[in-house]
């Protein structure tokens, strides 16, 4: 295996390691929990915060089992990198109002981060992400594995 599909495929396992492990963690509590901390961040509106709360750890979960897999790796990187950036997008605006959370949420009751800390590390999954996508999905993924049975 050349280094760059190495590191392809490095970056697509870390990435999907994290989602998969931040979506199980909120998917395996009640939406209420992560609501609270949704809430917490004052960016969208209330009525919306339960809806998101049940619906982003699937979309965490699907994202990273994709990219664990190798399935559809270019769509797969790209909405990893998009749940990537909204949480960078929540973390710096609630840093920048001084928003005092007592943890970012990123992994529900699971792991208790800082938001400067979870905004550095999803500033690593962004750069990650990015290698990903720039690199493709390497030789050890089921989307290479369908190619070569062409």
């Amino acid at each position: 295996m050349k280094p760059k599909d190495a590191a392809a495929l490095a970056a697509r396992l870390i990435v999907g390691a994290v989602l998969v492990y931040a979506g199980m963690s909120k998917a395996s509590a009640p939406a209420e929990e992560f609501k609270t901390v949704i809430d917490g961040y004052d960016l969208i509106p209330r009525d919306l915060s339960l809806p998101m709360a049940a619906l982003l750890p699937w979309a965490e979960l699907l994202a990273g089992w994709a990219l664990l897999l190798g399935v559809q790796a270019r769509y797969a990187t790209a909405a990893a990198g998009g749940l990537v950036a909204a949480f960078m997008t929540a973390l710096a605006q609630a840093l920048i109002r001084g928003i005092q959370l007592p943890n970012c949420g990123c992994f529900g009751g699971a792991t208790h981060v800082a938001p400067p800390l979870a905004f550095l590390l999803d500033s690593g999954l962004a750069a990650l992400c990015w290698l990903s996508w720039r690199w493709g999905p390497g030789p050890a993924s089921l989307d290479a594995w369908a190619e070569r049975g062409r």
